[in-house]
């Protein structure tokens, strides 16, 4: 979801309410790259986001702004009866909204605990890691009765390159270097993914 569907970092939006924006976008950029574990920096990243109100979150998630081309590549994904999963290292809280807004057909993402109508700093088990991408790739094409060659996988940065890998047509939009080398296909405009979905 991040830095893909939708333009930014979210974690980072929550960040900047709580005044320290530029030192999580630091640690993500790193995580993105493929400088730190994934799951370290999230978990990081969670535990300095304790105390952030929900209600901050669900305005945050209200104000989400998308890439472009991000509901015309929905609406040919709609039209060639795809189906679509959003799955992202990010949080529910914000996901869900955006998944929803958009008419995906699933959204798994990480979900965050509360104490109360705050962040408790922890994020809740199973975490969203690369392998989850993976996971939840296969196991959709299984439902669906179908080879992960006939799959798209789309994604920006180190954590998702195992799914871009086991999918057909695997795409780094805006990718990290390392995430541009593992794919079959790069682009810089979601628009630019449409030719190549029929």
């Amino acid at each position: 979801m991040d830095s893909t569907i939708a333009e930014g970092e979210t974690i980072v939006d929550m960040a900047d309410a709580l005044g320290i924006g530029a030192k999580i976008a630091e640690i993500t950029e790193r995580s993105m790259r493929g400088d730190l574990d994934f799951r370290q920096a999230l978990e990081e990243r969670v535990r300095m986001l304790r105390g952030l109100e929900l209600s901050t979150i669900k305005g945050i998630a209200q104000e989400v702004g998308l890439s472009e081309g991000a509901g015309e590549l929905m609406m040919a994904c709609r039209r060639l009866g795809m189906r679509t999963v959003l799955v992202s290292g990010g949080f529910d809280l914000i996901a869900d909204v955006v998944g929803a807004g958009l008419g995906f057909d699933r959204v798994v993402s990480n979900r965050l605990e509360l104490e109360g109508h705050a962040l408790s700093g922890k994020v809740l088990e199973p975490i969203v890691t690369a392998d989850t991408k993976e996971s939840v790739l296969l196991a959709e094409c299984q439902a669906l009765g179908i080879g992960p060659d006939r799959a798209v996988a789309m994604g920006d940065g180190a954590n998702d390159i195992v799914m871009i890998k086991a999918a057909g047509l695997g795409v780094a939009y805006r990718g990290k270097p390392v995430t541009r080398a593992a794919a079959d296909l790069s682009i810089d405009q979601l628009r630019d993914l449409i030719p190549h979905l029929s």
